[in-house]
Formats: C-alpha cells, structure tokens, sequence
C-alpha cells in the first residue's frame, strides 16, 4: 500500500466513532506478528498421511472417536 493510501486509511480510522473496546479490537488485527508459521510442503503432506492413516483406522474399527456432544464441551 502506498503513503497516500496509507494517509487516507489514517483519516479515515480516525473519523470513526469507536469505544475503547473497538479500538483494542481493530489494533489487534492491524497489527499481524512479524513471523508467520508456514508449513512446509512436507509438514502438508505428513499431516494429510496421518490423518489418512487414522480414517483408515476408523473405518477398520481400530480408532475410537468422541460424539459431537463431547467435542462440544470440550470448548
């Protein structure tokens, strides 16, 4: 994004009437972290493999899984 841009986003965010609340959230998503986690194609591909492996697990009755309602209260 250019100055200009960026100079008129600025006028812009400070026109709005925000509260404190509003303010703290749209800080936060304008601020990302500087080092961003990105898989590797090999990380991508581990991570399929297993999770190929245990579908297969489940459909030969080898991997037990949880209701919905169990995966819900765990949130």
């Amino acid at each position: 994004m250019n100055a200009v841009s960026m100079n008129n986003l600025w006028t812009y965010l400070q026109g709005l009437s925000l509260t404190a609340s509003n303010r703290k959230w749209l800080a936060e998503r304008l601020v990302e972290p500087e080092n961003k986690e990105i898989m590797s194609d090999q990380e991508i591909k581990d991570g399929l493999a297993e999770a190929f492996s245990k579908l297969d697990g489940l459909k030969q009755g080898n991997v037990k899984t949880r209701s919905a309602e169990e995966l819900l209260y765990e949130l």
